[in-house]
């Protein structure tokens, strides 16, 4: 219900703005026309899929307010930037081209939005949860003097509608407790994930306090207690149906991508040939889904020269077992001119398309294992096996060859809890400023 009347306020917010901005621009007189109809719906859209790949219609966010402020901030930058260029390549055919408009509707719609969404709103929340039998009834684990701290903290922040109750009072937190709450104090990520995986409730959000949340460079936090990040994780019962619907998703976007990128491939295939003698799809065996062996197509990269095994096993040992960035795992010398360039733009990855329509792979989850790292896998890194590997993943989006193993897979095991279409479809948006700008590519 939070959720839906978020989504209507900004719908009201936006058509507001709209018409404030044609009123000024026309001085009074609306002449409404198909143009302008088209314009308002387009507003909508870009808006409403913004603020949701932003994290807006989850009442936590309000916990850090100024925060907050920064994200409306880049969230109208970048409207307005999408709004420009797709004028620009439609010549304004259904958007209004006028930047008078433009000028006073992102500026009218940001202020309305920040009077309302970040002032008016998280007071009326507050003010709701006042009254304790509002409030979710939150299991707390952990040390006793961090139970103070936390209870302390969310009692000051009304807004986030919660109640803490220990783990140690006799209240029967099985029939109360919506929610946990963990404080972790593990140094290591294996530690951490085992203690997930202790007080993962499926259908029940965990929201878990780690310092190791620093490492990983992400932004689902929603708050910061002492300084350490707060993360929501959520485990869905059913996977059934998701499972059904990103079959059918994964076989009509990869026969799609296959028929339009035949003259990319023609292309790489010509300049591959080109630059260097050998194969211009290099085969290599992956692990899938519970370890089953497939084999991977990627565009060839390096010189078709041989390398021992045996070699590359003690290179992965190395970066497995010391913290390491997966980057200097690879000879750049091995790299062919092109290749470097293939890699970095992650364009040796198109021809996993197939696999993906073969079924062996999936659009969003881990990336596929070579068997000798499986081989050298900790018992807790081998989870990641439980779900079919992907084009994409929070690895790639995050860290890339920039983040040492435990941090890595970690990543990629906070994916094989939280899977969810919502997830999936923001790991795919995400993915693009990943892969355009380079971000760790080796």
């Amino acid at each position: 219900m939070q959720k839906l009347i978020l989504y209507f306020v900004d719908i009201v917010l936006i058509i507001i703005g709209y018409i404030l901005s044609l009123l000024i621009k026309s001085k009074g007189l609306i002449y409404f026309n198909e143009k302008h109809l088209f314009t308002v719906l387009s507003l909508l859209f870009l808006f409403l899929v913004l603020l949701y790949f932003y994290n807006f219609y989850n009442h936590l966010i309000y916990v850090q307010r100024l925060k907050l402020l920064f994200k409306v901030i880049k969230i109208w930058l970048i409207a307005i930037f999408i709004y420009v260029i797709s004028g620009f390549l439609t010549k304004f055919a259904f958007l209004i081209g006028s930047r008078g408009f433009i000028f006073n509707f992102y500026g009218i719609s940001f202020l309305l939005f920040v009077l309302v969404r970040l002032l008016l709103i998280p007071d009326i929340l507050t003010r709701y949860f006042i009254y304790s039998k509002r409030r979710t009834v939150c299991r707390y684990i952990g040390t006793h003097d961090k139970f103070e701290v936390v209870r302390d903290f969310f009692y000051e922040n009304l807004v986030a509608g919660f109640t803490f109750v220990n783990s140690t009072n006799p209240v029967n937190c099985k029939d109360n407790c919506k929610d946990t709450f963990l404080y972790s104090e593990s140094n290591e990520f294996d530690e951490l994930y085992q203690e997930i995986k202790t007080h993962l409730v499926p259908g029940q959000q965990l929201h878990i306090a780690s310092k190791l949340f620093k490492e990983l460079g992400i932004d689902w936090e929603f708050c910061y207690i002492e300084d350490v990040p707060v993360l929501t994780f959520l485990q869905k019962r059913n996977q059934g149906p998701r499972s059904s619907l990103i079959r059918f998703i994964d076989i009509i976007c990869s026969m799609v991508a296959l028929i339009l990128m035949i003259p990319i491939f023609i292309i790489l295939a010509i300049v591959i040939k080109l630059d260097s003698p050998g194969p211009v799809v290099y085969r290599q065996k992956r692990c899938g889904k519970n370890g089953k062996e497939f084999t991977l197509y990627k565009f060839r990269s390096m010189y078709n020269r041989e390398k021992k095994d045996e070699q590359r096993e003690i290179e992965f040992k190395k970066y497995i077992e010391e913290k390491i960035a997966k980057g200097k795992v690879v000879n750049s010398n091995d790299m062919t001119p092109v290749g470097r360039i293939l890699r970095k733009t992650s364009l040796d990855e198109l021809p996993q398309f197939l696999n993906v329509l073969k079924g062996e792979m999936t659009l969003v989850g881990p990336r596929p294992s070579i068997p000798y790292e499986v081989k050298y896998y900790k018992n807790w890194h081998r989870d990641r096996l439980l779900v079919k590997p992907g084009l994409s993943g929070l690895w790639q989006i995050y860290g890339r060859g920039n983040m040492p193993c435990d941090s890595s897979i970690f990543l990629d095991l906070m994916y094989v809890i939280n899977r969810s279409i919502s997830l999936d479809i923001k790991i795919i948006f995400k993915t693009i400023p990943a892969v355009v700008l380079g971000k760790g590519a080796y």
